[in-house]
């Protein structure tokens, strides 16, 4: 309606002051806040860029007395000049006569203004609220007319019972903020009331298809996705004005991009508590014994679909890691960056630039780029090409790029580069279109002396390293990039003479990046070719392919018991045109040929996902995996049996539905062979482990042997069955032998007791894999049992006792135990005979540990000790103890820096559990602090934590609710965690998750006692190849549960005070000052 028509033409002086100012024109009149982190670089910011989530709030529909009216509020001001007045403070660049207009449009045609005026008038007091339904419409109504809510969808109500996603708004309630659910119909209209003026409904729940055909409804919903994908759309028949908002139209495609990947996050969210996992014949086994699917498996998170994911980049680096395995280095690395002077960009609406409008940006540029790829591989102008992958990323700046891995079928030799690649300015007489686009596309800056304030510069230094040596000659650098020919002046170089802030600057070859003159003149745009030349180089491009989005960490929590779902988005940047790239769902990962996954597990024990309603049916039998069917096929195909598992994907395709590999129909002939076709296809067997040592030799064999129809076969060696793949790996001579550690265990024994012996042979075994551990245990048995054989002598008052077999079997029994603390593995697992003992106490030897303290001592140990606590020790002691005695559960925090007697503290902890006959885990995040607590471990060795936390986006222990550890975390009483403040965030979620998990209770911890000790002065989690806002996000600070975090605090140094020394004392304080930042 008018007068905004006017004002979104662009035509009028006064329409094009709006549009330049119209994000601040929305401010004035938005009925919500917009919280988000928002990014301005220097100078002229062409796209809109956030960092994080964005949240839009509400207040209620009047400030409290004597307050300010604000956002929603101003709408009830009650006279018109007194709003226009207030609108006009907000925003003092803006003019009257269009705040006036816009008032009077919205006050006229805004639904949502109108439903809160008469919802107002209908509240008889300030405990009344208005409640809008979050998917409710009304009836008969279609869906495409995008309906404004009308009255009888709001209720005026007293009381608490409304959905989570409604919008709930009092009359009055003072300062308090209600943040509007992403997925709540009016979502976008309270935010953008310039863009939807009527109020019109955004995305909810219950939009469903239109079938085009009929123009009725159909079943199907519409995803968020569809639905915004669906309102940028350019159609010919109609004007769609959120194309005309400029500056508005970037917030718009940022603020819906990430309220789509909240709607996709919230949905694993939601899901994610029923789903399971565990291998197959524990499933199996768990739902003979007890029927129950709830007390089976682990919980699980599912990985994000989005991509860009730590996840997902990790698959996609593997599968570049494939490329090179089967193929060998790439030969070209191509960047190839959006041109925004493109004929097809330019040719815009009246009035807009390119930078107004990404939309059409991020269409031109995939076009581009889908031009670029055929020109390459079909016109071969590079040669035939073998493969290829690209990733798309954004510059600062908001324009898209393309980072592009070339294998060509002949490699590119050296003394062919100078044909392909050149990094010389051109001779304008002789190509004279190539020369333009060099000087507008090619050149590097210039920066350092000419521009300090280049977004190349670091520490006064170009990153990118220009300008370049000038070389008569192409040659070979030492980080695996030619260095190009670029001559000099003397040697017939080339100048261009170029406006560098107001100044003429003279730019010769060295700053030209290397460019392909054919590639330059067809795309007229900055195309980067690079030729790859060492394993150096493929290690820098593969990063620079799959490295993902800039900083992209996503999380989801649930950190209460409301039925609110808890999202947020951390360190992550969107900008508007990558926002619209992936609206429109436009590919950023593309890649040529595919690379099937192949699965690798034992039998029985593929993993099985289930819920508790259907774990029964899906006990009934395994699920059929690529292993398996690689053995089905294998069986009952005579040329499958001629081929590795890896080269399957080559000459089948794996139905996911039928889970079945099947023969190809098209491809090239496979000679020899009558209806077998063969494409580029490529198999990436999952890689294993060694400490998954069964696994990783099945996979081994996997590698070396062709068509097995069975787990069996591959265990067969000239027609004998093997006991172990282990053993079947070695005697097909496909494993080294251990003379090294037979060495190692000599040197040992020379000089070490067999307590020793054993303890280093349980570190062999367990951490480095050797081939044959039963010969090394035959070997060197004896001298592991010769105290134990003293001991019996002693006892038995018998000299002449030989060793035995129940001797033996006691050595097994010691090197087992240390087995499952190092590595969790049982002997069998290590491929060494098992020790003789019942398997109930092989399983509760773990939770007995717990318990095999001598409780007469500890007591008399806490009655010493307790008169020897300070004031705050004795506060934190008493403050613990009533925790635990309560029973309620909850975290609490020590902040010890050193020597104020932390350990003391948690040691007097510790037996006054341990002496009422109660489990106390005690952990810590370094091996040396673990070893200062009495039955201390590591957090990762007890908890089974995951060793990569900085790349899984919501991890959990590895702990089945089957196992021994999980006994005992649902019997504790405390966990306490020394030295916490060095754990990445993500353990101490971990295990927030997996205690609610294995307790069955969805309370913080599942309702678990836990107590952090350590000092934030000290050393935080280290992150490899990380900035020191990346170590600030990893810290437990950072983390949704430390707002549940009780503090106790010590500050009295003890040896300082047990010493009386002053200086020392000084010295002290000083430390604690450093520490604190105040010195």
């Amino acid at each position: 309606p008018e007068p905004l028509n006017s004002l979104l033409s662009g035509q009028e002086p006064l329409s094009k002051h709006f549009l330049q100012n119209i994000q601040n024109y929305n401010c004035v009149f938005q009925m919500t806040s917009f919280g988000a982190n928002i990014i301005e670089e220097r100078g002229f910011n062409p796209t809109f860029k956030i960092q994080g989530q964005i949240h839009h709030r509400a207040g209620a529909l009047l400030p409290s007395v004597d307050g300010e009216y604000k956002f929603l509020q101003i709408y009830f001001l009650g006279n018109s000049e007194a709003e226009i007045n207030q609108r006009c403070a907000i925003n003092h660049a803006a003019r009257r006569e269009i705040i006036v207009q816009l008032q009077q449009l919205l006050h006229a045609h805004n639904q949502l203004v109108q439903l809160f005026k008469t919802a107002l008038e209908m509240m008889p007091s300030d405990d009344h609220k208005i409640v809008i339904r979050a998917d409710k419409k009304p009836t008969g109504e279609h869906e495409r007319r995008f309906n404004a809510p009308m009255l009888n969808e709001a209720i005026v109500v007293v009381g608490e019972n409304m959905e989570s996603r409604d919008i709930v708004i009092q009359r009055r309630n003072g300062s308090k903020l209600q943040r509007i659910s992403e997925t709540h119909r009016s979502y976008d209209a309270l935010q953008y009331p310039l863009i939807f003026c009527r109020g019109e409904d955004g995305y909810h729940f219950q939009n469903k298809m239109i079938n085009p055909a009929t123009g009725q409804e159909t079943n199907k919903k519409v995803s968020s996705m569809n639905f915004y994908a669906y309102r940028l759309m350019i159609r010919l028949s109609e004007d769609n004005h959120i194309l005309r908002c400029r500056r508005l139209f970037h917030q718009f495609a940022v603020d819906m991009y990430v309220k789509i990947e909240t709607e996709r996050l919230t949905y694993i969210r939601l899901h994610q508590k029923e789903l399971r996992s565990e291998q197959y014949i524990h499933l199996r086994d768990a739902m003979n014994a007890d029927k129950n699917g709830n007390n089976v498996g682990q919980l699980i998170i599912l990985p994000a679909t989005y991509m860009g994911s730590p996840r997902h980049m990790h698959e996609y680096a593997q599968d570049a890691m494939t490329y090179v395995r089967q193929y060998g280095r790439p030969d070209l690395f191509i960047t190839f960056t959006c041109n925004p002077k493109w004929i097809e960009i330019t040719n815009l609406l009246p009035g807009q630039s390119s930078s107004d409008r990404h939309d059409i940006t991020a269409r031109v540029f995939k076009q581009k780029l889908k031009a670029l790829m055929d020109f390459i591989v079909k016109y071969h102008i590079f040669g035939d090409v073998r493969c290829w992958m690209y990733s798309v990323e954004w510059q600062k700046r908001g324009l898209p790029h393309a980072h592009i891995l070339l294998w060509m079928v002949e490699k590119i030799r050296p003394d062919e580069i100078d044909s392909i690649i050149c990094a010389e300015i051109p001779d304008p007489e002789v190509d004279p279109e190539l020369y333009e686009v060099v000087k507008k596309n090619m050149i590097h800056g210039p920066c350092g002396e000419h521009n300090r304030e280049s977004p190349c510069m670091i520490d006064n230094k170009c990153s990118k390293r220009y300008p370049r040596a000038l070389l008569a000659d192409t040659i070979t650098g030492n980080d695996g990039y030619p260095l190009y020919r670029r001559r000099s002046i003397e040697d017939n170089g080339r100048t261009i003479t170029l406006q560098v802030k107001n100044k003429d600057v003279v730019v010769n070859n060295c700053w030209i990046v290397p460019y392909s003159p054919l590639l330059s003149k067809t795309f007229k745009a900055h195309c980067n070719v690079e030729y790859c030349n060492s394993v150096k180089s493929i290690k820098y491009v593969c990063k620079y392919v799959t490295k993902g989005n800039d900083m992209a960490v996503f999380g989801i929590a649930g950190p209460n018991n409301n039925d609110e779902i808890s999202t947020y988005q951390m360190g992550r940047y969107v900008s508007s045109n990558e926002a619209v790239w992936r609206i429109f769902s436009f590919p950023i990962h593309e890649r040529h040929p595919t690379v099937v996954h192949l699965a690798v597990h034992l039998e029985n024990g593929q993993r099985v996902y289930f819920t508790a309603e259907n774990a029964a049916q899906r006990a009934e039998r395994p699920p059929a995996t690529t292993l398996t069917s690689f053995f089905e096929t294998c069986a009952s195909d005579p040329f499958a049996r001629t081929l590795l598992y890896s080269e399957m994907p080559k000459y089948f395709t794996w139905n996911a539905s039928s889970k079945k590999f099947q023969r190809r129909k098209q491809g090239q002939p496979v000679p020899g062979y009558v209806n077998i076709y063969s494409t580029d296809a490529l198999g990436r067997i999952y890689t294993v482990h060694p400490r998954n040592d069964e696994c990783f030799y099945l996979r081994l064999l996997l590698v070396n042997v062709r068509g097995p129809n069975s787990f069996q076969f591959l265990r067969t060696v000239d027609g004998e069955l093997c006991a172990t793949y282990r053993e079947a790996c070695q005697r097909l001579h496909l494993l080294e032998d251990d003379v090294h550690w037979d060495h190692t265990l000599a040197d040992a024994v020379i000089s070490s007791t067999s307590q020793q012996i054993r303890s280093l042979f349980a570190i062999i075994i367990s951490t480095c894999f050797p081939s044959s551990p039963y010969n090394l245990w035959n070997k060197y048995k004896d001298n592991m049992a010769e105290d134990i054989l003293h001991r019996v002598r002693s006892i038995t008052a018998n000299p002449e006792l030989e060793i035995c077999s129940e001797i033996y079997n006691e050595v097994l029994i010691c090197l087992e135990d240390l087995c499952v603390m190092m590595s969790g593995k049982m002997l069998n697992e290590l491929g060494m005979p098992a020790p003789n003992r019942p398997m109930h106490d092989a399983f509760n030897r773990e939770f007995e540990r717990e318990r095999q303290y001598d409780t007469n001592a500890l007591s008399q140990s806490v009655q010493n000790k307790v008169p020897l606590l300070n004031q705050q020790q004795k506060t934190a002691y008493d403050t613990i103890i009533k925790a635990i005695n309560d029973g309620n559960g909850g975290i609490f925090f020590i902040d010890a820096p050193g020597g104020t007697g932390k350990t003391f503290l948690i040691s007097l902890i510790l037996d006054t559990i341990r002496a009422q006959g109660q489990i106390a885990l005690a952990v810590a995040s370094s091996g040396i602090a673990a070893t200062l607590l009495e039955g201390g471990r590591t957090a990762h060795s007890a908890l089974k934590l995951p060793l990569n936390l900085q790349t899984i986006e919501e991890p959990t222990c590895n702990i089945t609710k089957t196992s021994a550890m999980a006994k005992v975390l649902q019997n504790c009483k405390i966990i306490i965690w020394d030295e916490c403040t060095m754990a990445h965030k993500r353990a101490l979620e971990a295990l927030d998750r997996t205690l609610r998990d294995l307790r069955s209770n969805q309370i913080l911890f599942g309702g678990a006692m836990i107590l952090l000790a350590g000092d934030f002065r000290q050393t935080l989690p280290v992150i490899p190849r990380s900035t020191a806002a990346d170590e600030i996000n990893a810290c437990l600070k950072a983390s949704i549960l430390w707002r549940y975090v009780k503090n106790l605090k010590l500050t009295t140094n003890m040896r300082v005070a047990l010493q009386n020394d002053i200086s020392a004392e000084v010295f002290s304080k000083g430390l604690l000052d450093i520490g604190n930042g105040r010195m």
